[in-house]
């Protein structure tokens, strides 16, 4: 059963609006969009049609496209310093891996538990700088 009681196009049409506002926040912010589809996803479907760990998977997996799009775009504006990005480039892949490998092993409960703080310290940092 539904958590929410939403039917096929109903889905579809919160998704697509999820996804884009996800890819507006992506695009403004340079992060968020992850944030964004991650509550859509959670809106649309209960624990029985899309498990936790499925849900952070299958927002990744939805990012990448979007976070590339950005990224060729800032690259033709010029917004890039190469100079200034490549020395996190690297562990941040490493961390990427090492996160998706981690996934399966670590309880649904404290993923939740990070997810939200980093959510909570993500607004508090922006806020106050």
């Amino acid at each position: 059963m539904e958590k929410t009681g939403l039917k096929g196009n109903t889905k579809a049409i919160i998704l697509g609006l999820g996804g884009l506002a996800g890819g507006i926040a992506n695009g403004l912010l340079g992060a968020g969009g992850g944030i964004v589809m991650t509550f859509v996803l959670e809106y649309v479907f209960d624990e029985n049609e899309l498990q936790r760990r499925d849900l952070f998977a299958n927002v990744i997996a939805a990012a990448l496209p979007i976070s590339v799009v950005s990224a060729v775009i800032y690259t033709l504006r010029g917004d890039i310093e190469f100079d200034k990005f490549g020395a996190f480039v690297l562990p941040a892949v490493i961390g990427g891996l090492a996160g998706a490998l981690l996934l399966s092993r670590i309880k649904t409960s404290f993923l939740k538990r990070i997810f939200a703080l980093l959510v909570i310290w993500s607004g508090i940092y922006m806020i106050l700088k």
